[in-house]
């Protein structure tokens, strides 16, 4: 492999777009067992607790909150960015493929939760591979491209497995089998990139770089915003998941009925949307298309849990879906529009780990609050959040179009 200084910068944004194409491929299957299987399999087959069910559903988020100390220690090193990309999914697909062997619940949540706590700590070190390889730009045009093939084909692969696990809900030692091998593919399209070295660092604390949203007051603002709406967004998750497949709900769905509202109704959304607001993010003030984001995930939420009538919910589910689609774009790249050079990747893993705290903390809640208000009241809560987000946002418009 060449080193990256030896390629042009035309061959290095190629290289980085092939590549990170076979990685959405993967993402996408993982992604459906993110959202879909693990909670699952652990209510249906296992009889999860709600302990393990919220542990389950924050285990993404406990990845995001460890990148940033994980990133600490990768600075300095030897190592290239994309090696350090691939290692965290390499411990993704070694404990995908003990949750394929696992006959106890307690197993099961173990090691789907160490799984996909990988899959979520390599983010920081993707935004700085494509901060660096992609123009400025072009980098939601490059990268919607590869998001595209990861809702479509999670959106695919939610039908077969659903399929699979309704002819007999034991093959989900096969479906967590491939999806091992999906993580460790993924490992390899990302340790192919090309990629620079890792920035030294000069703190101790691994904790050190949340000293930026305090020393850049527009990135910490937006940051809190992201924070209010964000957590009303991701406690509402595994709820969606709990409120049409438990029999608590009245709804009690099927493989194929849940896979449908959770995975392939949204997802066919985004696929089909993610072009439209990728044009929106490379041109437009971002605040105001954060704020336009805040207000259909505001109304989606709103309509999943306003009946039982699955039309209306369906119809929640796909416009969260369609703000997804631009939801995805503008997490996944922001901070390229607020970090200095050589500060993405300490940036980014501010915005994962606070994003993991949310998503850790919001499934516990949400489950609580759900017994105490019920779940038409977490959706109307949530969507005032969501709102109250939006008009925050208004005095930052003026910063939107920071490079």
């Amino acid at each position: 492999m060449k080193e990256y200084s030896d390629l042009s910068k035309s061959d290095i944004t190629r290289k980085t777009y092939k590549c990170d194409l076979f990685r959405g491929g993967f993402e996408g299957m993982l992604a459906t067992g993110s959202q879909t299987f693990c909670l699952f399999i652990a209510i249906r087959y296992f009889q999860a607790d709600e302990n393990l069910k919220s542990l389950i559903a924050a285990a993404p988020f406990m990845g995001m909150f460890l990148s940033v100390i994980l990133l600490h220690y990768a600075e300095g090193t030897s190592l290239r960015k994309s090696s350090w990309g691939a290692i965290p999914s390499v411990v993704t697909g070694v404990f995908l493929l003990f949750a394929a062997l696992a006959v106890k619940a307690g197993w099961f949540a173990f090691f789907v939760i160490v799984a996909y706590i990988g899959r979520s700590a390599l983010l920081p070190f993707l935004t700085d591979i494509y901060g660096d390889n992609y123009p400025s730009h072009l980098r939601g045009h490059y990268f919607s491209r590869s998001l595209i093939l990861t809702v479509g084909i999670s959106a695919g692969f939610g039908y077969a497995g659903s399929l699979l696990l309704e002819s007999n809900i034991e093959n989900y030692s096969w479906l967590f089998t491939l999806l091992s091998f999906c993580a460790f593919a993924k490992a390899v399209s990302i340790y192919r990139m090309p990629s620079k070295t890792m920035e030294n660092h000069t703190h101790r604390n691994p904790l050190s770089n949340f000293k930026y949203i305090f020393q850049d007051r527009s990135f910490g603002y937006v940051l809190l915003t992201w924070f209010i709406m964000g957590f009303a967004n991701l406690w509402t998750i595994p709820l969606r998941v709990d409120y049409v497949t438990s029999a608590e709900y009245g709804i009690e769905g099927s493989a194929i009925f849940v896979a449908l509202i959770i995975t392939i109704i949204p997802d066919t959304m985004r696929m089909l949307f993610i072009p439209f607001w990728a044009k929106l993010f490379d041109r437009m003030n971002f605040v105001v298309l954060r704020v336009l984001l805040n207000i259909l995930f505001a109304i989606g939420v709103a309509a999943f849990f306003l009946s039982k009538n699955p039309w209306i919910i369906g119809m929640g589910s796909a416009l969260i879906g369609i703000a997804f689609a631009g939801g995805s774009i503008a997490w996944s790249l922001w901070v390229t529009k607020y970090a200095p050079p050589g500060k993405t990747a300490a940036y980014m893993s501010v915005h994962v780990s606070l994003t993991g705290i949310r998503g850790t903390i919001g499934p516990i809640i949400g489950y609580w609050a759900a017994s105490q208000i019920g779940l038409l009241n977490i959706g109307f809560l949530s969507a005032a959040m969501m709102v109250v987000a939006s008009i925050m946002l208004i005095p930052e418009i003026k910063h939107g179009n920071r490079e």
